[in-house]
């Protein structure tokens, strides 16, 4: 009797530490992905953080070619103004000369 508890003893001792073997497995398996996984979270977050360093940049460089543009628009208004008042000019002086010659 004593002798089949022992094996049946032994048996539960061999299973026991064939399940701790193979659990033992799993978690340095289950440590390797975590490693990678924590690698990946933090590559996304460094990407992440380029995004929206880009998109702030982005926005104030967009307010400052905004207001480069709004300032080139003023100073092209104001040749437009000149080269009209210019052209008008011109056509006054020509006009002049033109009924001169006529008469």
């Amino acid at each position: 009797m004593s002798s089949l508890a022992n094996v049946i003893l032994f048996l539960a001792l061999v299973t026991t530490s064939i399940m701790v073997a193979v659990m033992y497995v799993k978690l340095k398996k289950l440590d390797r992905y975590h490693a990678e996984y924590q690698q990946i979270f933090d590559r996304t977050g460094d990407a992440l953080k380029g995004a929206q360093t880009a998109v702030m940049s982005f926005g104030a460089e967009g307010k400052e070619t905004l207001a480069l543009l709004g300032s080139r628009i003023e100073e092209a208004k104001a040749v437009a103004a000149q080269l009209e008042t210019l052209t008008r000019e011109a056509s006054r002086q020509t006009q002049p000369r033109s009924n001169s010659l006529n008469s």
